[in-house]
């Protein structure tokens, strides 16, 4: 397996995911013509792209699906609830609806879906295993809680949020309502709250960990990475730590 953060933030979020000649996107929140520029930088071939599995409607996480799929002909598999919740963003695609907690099948791959506590009509995380790998991404969640904790556990590799510092979010210029939703129970996880996940399922098999959704107002990549790399150091764990970035995509990693 391997996988690529095309995108991490909230201008736009999408990641490739491939196993074989098989390729997926978790989202995508980039034009199609951003979104064929990343992979190409990164080597990923657009015509292994099979389909797009949305985690949830909000803008980010889906304002270039309908453009890409009808492009591609990219089947489109999200929720009733997510799919209702989008609106126009989806139309004219190829969906297929399935419930948090089935489990798709798309080649070799399978991707577990894990309902998520985030304000969205039917928010959830994805694992997604092969034959040899299993690669965590969860993102936009307020709380972790124990079904992801668990769900998250003998992990290849993790995409995790990482989204704000604390005390940058409280001191910065959001409105008070703005602050209470991004650090409330349906919200975003802090630098501190990202580093406890990460500490309750890192294991000596855990070698890559990417941090997301990093706010460029209330955060930045060198505190989320301090935050990250502490946790790991406390438990004598070599993983290696990358901030994925809202300009550009990750390398590709393979598992």
């Amino acid at each position: 397996m391997k996988f690529c953060v095309l995108a991490s933030g909230s201008k736009g979020n999408a990641t490739w995911i491939q196993e074989g000649d098989e390729a997926i996107l978790i989202d995508n929140g980039l034009s199609a013509k951003d979104l064929k520029a990343r992979a190409k930088e990164r080597g990923l071939l657009i015509s292994k792209l099979r389909a797009v599995v949305v985690t949830h409607e909000h803008h980010d996480h889906v304002h270039g699906i309908g453009p890409l799929a009808r492009q591609e002909r990219l089947v489109v598999w999200a929720t009733s609830q997510t799919v209702k919740a989008a609106g126009g963003a989806l139309a004219k695609t190829l969906l297929k609806n399935f419930q948090v907690g089935q489990e798709l099948t798309f080649g070799s791959l399978t991707i577990s879906t894990i309902p998520t506590s985030h304000d969205a009509a039917d928010p959830l995380a994805v694992v997604a295993q092969s034959k040899t790998a299993r690669l965590g991404l969860v993102t936009d969640l307020g709380v972790v809680t124990h079904l992801v904790r668990e769900s998250l556990k003998n992990l290849n590799a993790l995409v995790v949020e990482f989204n704000h510092d604390l005390v940058k979010l409280i001191e910065g210029p959001y409105p008070f309502s703005v602050k209470q939703r991004v650090r409330g129970r349906m919200g975003h996880l802090s630098n501190e709250q990202g580093a406890e996940l990460l500490t309750d399922i890192c294991h000596p098999g855990l070698g890559q960990v990417v941090l997301g959704h990093i706010s460029g107002t209330n955060n930045s990549p060198e505190l989320a990475l301090s935050a990250a790399g502490q946790a790991l150091e406390r438990l004598g764990h070599n993983a290696t730590l990358l901030a994925a970035d809202q300009r550009r995509p990750t390398p590709v990693f393979e598992l």
